[in-house]
Formats: C-alpha cells, sequence, structure tokens
C-alpha cells in the first residue's frame, strides 16, 4: 500500500469515527426542558441551589429554568416539597407531546401549564398572597345531537392581612380567568377567598346595584330637568307661586338589537332584473300498427272518438317538447338596528293651578295644557304614552307664615330670651348681695370691745392743731405767727 492510499485510509477512517461521534452525541445528549419560568433572581438563585443539592443538571435561560427530560418530573415533585419556587410557573415549553401521548394527555399538560400562569398573573394584584386557578373543561360529544357543558372555573385567593378586594378587583380577576379559556363566560369563574366567602356573588351584586342607582340617578335628573323647565314657564305665564309641576317619566334601560332582510324587485317591474335563461327541448319517434280504440267500443259505445298519434307511413308517431327557464334577481337590503339603551316610554305631568288666581280662565288653562305637551316633546293622542293634566285648585295660604311675621317672631322670641337672662343676673346679684350683707353684720358683732388708751397731752395737743388746721385756717395761720413771734 502506497503512502497516499494509507492516508487516504486515514482520512476515511477518521472521518468515519467523528461522524459516528457526533451521532452518538446528538441521541445521548441530554434534552433540556423548562420546568418553571418567570422567576425572579430570588427563586432562581433558592431553585439553583436545590437542584445542586439534588445533584440534578440545570441551566438557566432568562428568567427561566431548564433541567434535562428525563429528570424534570423529578425536579417539579423535589422543589414543591422544599416549597420552590415562591414565584414563577410551570412553562409551556415543558408540554411535550411524545411518542405514544394520547390527546387527552397532552390536553392536560397545555390545561396545568395554563393554570399554573393563571396562578402567577392573580398572585401579582396588590393584596394576595397566593392563588389557585381550577378550571373544567367540557368533554367532547361523539354526537353532535347530544348536549355539551360549558367550561367552569374556580378561583381560591388567599389575601393578606386586612384585604378587602373590591368589586371591580374581583370582576377583573372574573374577566382575566374567562378571556384566557376558550368557551368560559364571565358568570361561569367563581372567586372564594380564605374564610370561603363567595366573592364573585358579592361582585355581581354590587355590580347589579351600581347600575340600579346609575339607571335611578338618570331617571330623577330627567324628571328633575323637566320639572324645572315647566316651572320656569308657567311662572312667567300665570306668576310666582300659582303653579306646581309633578313629573313622573317611564324609562326603560333594556338595549334591542333588530335584524331585517327585506327583498324588493326592480323600479317599476313586478318581478326581479333576469339574470339567466334556459331552453330545454326533446322529441321521440316511435313505430307501431294503425292506431285503433279501445277492444269492443265502437260495437259497444259508437259515439266516443278515437284518438291516436301522427300517422306516418308504416304506422310511426312522432313528439316533441320544449321547457324554457329563466332566474330572475331581486335586489334584498340587511338592516342591523341597536337602540339606545335608555327608552323614555312615557311621561306623566301633572300641573295644579292657582284657582284663586282671577287672571286664570279656561281658554289660559287650554293653553296651558298644550304649552306643558310640547314642552316635554312627546306627541298627545290617541297611541300616546304620555299623560298630562291640569287643574285648578285653591292654594292655602293661610297657615303659611309670611317674611314680616317670621321676623316679628323672631324679634320677640330674642326680647324674651333678653328678659329671661336679664332676670336671671340680677336674681344671682341680688342674692351674692344678701349673703355678703349677711355676713358683715355677723362679722362685726362677733368683733370684741375695743380696748382705751390713755391719751398723752402732745397727742391732743397734736390732735387739736390738725383739725384747727383742716377747718380753720386762718385762726391756725394767726397761732403760729404769735408763736413764731413770741420765739
Amino acid at each position: 500500500m502506497t503512502s497516499v492510499q494509507r492516508r487516504n485510509l486515514g482520512i476515511v477512517v477518521g472521518a468515519g469515527v467523528a461522524c459516528v461521534i457526533v451521532i452518538l452525541w446528538m441521541f445521548l445528549r441530554p434534552h433540556y426542558v423548562t420546568v418553571f419560568t418567570g422567576l425572579d433572581d430570588k427563586s432562581m438563585g433558592q431553585v439553583e441551589t436545590q437542584l445542586q443539592t439534588l445533584k440534578i443538571p440545570s441551566r438557566m435561560t432568562g428568567s427561566s429554568i431548564e433541567v434535562p427530560a428525563s429528570q424534570a418530573d423529578t425536579a417539579r415533585v423535589q422543589l414543591a416539597m422544599a416549597g420552590l419556587p415562591t414565584s414563577g410557573y410551570i412553562g409551556y415549553s415543558s408540554v411535550s407531546n411524545s411518542m405514544g401521548m394520547t390527546q387527552d394527555q397532552f390536553n392536560i399538560q397545555v390545561l396545568d401549564a395554563l393554570q399554573q400562569s393563571l396562578n402567577e398573573t392573580i398572585q401579582s394584584i396588590n393584596g394576595i398572597e397566593s392563588a389557585q386557578v381550577h378550571i373544567v373543561m367540557p368533554t367532547q360529544q361523539l354526537f353532535v345531537s347530544q348536549p355539551t357543558d360549558t367550561a367552569k372555573a374556580s378561583v381560591f385567593v388567599q389575601l393578606g392581612s386586612g384585604v378587602v378586594l373590591s368589586a371591580a378587583q374581583v370582576a377583573g380577576i372574573q374577566q382575566l380567568v374567562a378571556h384566557s379559556v376558550t368557551g368560559l363566560s364571565l358568570q361561569s369563574v367563581t372567586v372564594i377567598d380564605q374564610n370561603g366567602v363567595d366573592l364573585s356573588s358579592s361582585a355581581n351584586s354590587a355590580s347589579l346595584q351600581g347600575a340600579a342607582a346609575n339607571e335611578l340617578s338618570v331617571k330623577q335628573q330627567l324628571e328633575q330637568n323637566l320639572n324645572s323647565q315647566l316651572t320656569q314657564g308657567l311662572t312667567r305665564i300665570v306668576g310666582p307661586g300659582n303653579a306646581v309641576v309633578m313629573v313622573h317619566a317611564n324609562v326603560t334601560f333594556n338595549r334591542v338589537q333588530s335584524n331585517s332582510h327585506v327583498v324588493q324587485p326592480a323600479a317599476g317591474q313586478s318581478t326581479g332584473l333576469p339574470s339567466s335563461s334556459s331552453v330545454t327541448r326533446s322529441s321521440s319517434n316511435s313505430t307501431g300498427s294503425a292506431p285503433g280504440g279501445i277492444p269492443g267500443q265502437s260495437g259497444t259505445n259508437p259515439n266516443l272518438p278515437t284518438y291516436g298519434g301522427t300517422v306516418g307511413g308504416g304506422g310511426s308517431t312522432t313528439s316533441s317538447q320544449s321547457q324554457a327557464n329563466t332566474t330572475y334577481d331581486n335586489s334584498w337590503t340587511n338592516t342591523q338596528t341597536i337602540s339606545d339603551p335608555m327608552q323614555i316610554q312615557g311621561v306623566t305631568v301633572g300641573v295644579f293651578l292657582n284657582a284663586m288666581d282671577p287672571n286664570l280662565s279656561a281658554s289660559m288653562v287650554s293653553q296651558i295644557q298644550s304649552f306643558v305637551a310640547n314642552a316635554v316633546g312627546l306627541k298627545t293622542g290617541t297611541g300616546a304614552n304620555n299623560n298630562i293634566t291640569v287643574v285648578k285648585i285653591p292654594f292655602s295660604t293661610g297657615n303659611t307664615p309670611t317674611k314680616s311675621g317670621i321676623l316679628l317672631s323672631s324679634a320677640w322670641l330674642w326680647a324674651a330670651l333678653a328678659g329671661v337672662l336679664l332676670m336671671t343676673v340680677g336674681g344671682v346679684y341680688w342674692r351674692r348681695k344678701r349673703r355678703t350683707a349677711r355676713l358683715g353684720m355677723e362679722t362685726v358683732t362677733a368683733l370684741p370691745p375695743l380696748e382705751e388708751f390713755p391719751v398723752s397731752p402732745e397727742t391732743q395737743m397734736r390732735e387739736e392743731l390738725g383739725r384747727l388746721a383742716q377747718h380753720r385756717p386762718e385762726e391756725f395761720a394767726s397761732l403760729l405767727r404769735s408763736w413764731l413771734s413770741q420765739d
């Protein structure tokens, strides 16, 4: 074997060995599947540490954890026993349609992944610590005539301490679950908290109550507007205080949808326009004996005629038939009408006029009734749903206090209050003064008699000079001058 042949043989053997190694690696390498996705950094670290403890190979891809497909179930069970992960859910990539798997088994995997995804989404709502979604899909029937069930779902939520979900939040959870499952209606989703309280029924009743309150508010606003407009107009006609208006509106809030299909012929014609026409012709020939009547017919009844076909040479018969078909197209119109949910079925108006008004005549009452009918904006007469009544009655004015009477009553009231206050203060002052005087008398009588002391001549002289200077200053001055001249 030459060197070239040995070299070529070595290349072929090396290439074959490399191909075998690559093929074995492709078939024997572990196939990784996603066990959890949507994890935060903390949960990913906890899961990775637990997998290393379990000696299960894993790899991280973004916010997902992947393990070999042969150990995926073991990893999920072991992590669930350890309470991990605290966030995330089983990804749809873990759903696999392997050989030998039935369609029901595959659907169960898809449903489980959907439930886990909804759990994670609902747990992200503020106030919800954990959530569990259970979905029941209808069983497929073999025959179309068999009744089919509808999909149903229940949501269990663990609320935080002191957290109460609003009706809008419960309705949002129902919308989320209903729009995530095919054939699931909003009414088939039940939301229950950890206390066993059906939150969905409370939300539905609150929604109905809110809708009813809104409808009542709209009805009252309509009645108030009509009442205000009619009162303003009647005040200009009969004067203020001479008309009282009462309005009641019959309002419905039902949305009605109607469809109509109208077929019309062409303009000026009783039929539509011809779109196609066809003519069919057929003929046949037959050969037989000469025509004759029924045997014994001429002998029994010679007056009956004898019928036969066209006689040709040798007794042949020929027949032909033609048929014409014409197709007409008519114009048609499909109309879909959706009425406004708020429909005013009728308005009842009652107007009371003051019969004590001398200017109110019968003709004016009739004009006022016409004015009210036109102001309401609805038709009157046969077939009308509204009712307008105008009545003349005397208004009561005797028991109604006037403004001056009210002011006078208020003045008397203040005067009476001031008098009572003055008497109260005077009585208190008089009692206090009397008590003080009585205490003073008791104190004076209780003092011991004063003890007299002898007065010296100098003191007596000084007191007399003081009295003299105070009462007779001129004599005191002359006395003082005489004393000075003697010195």
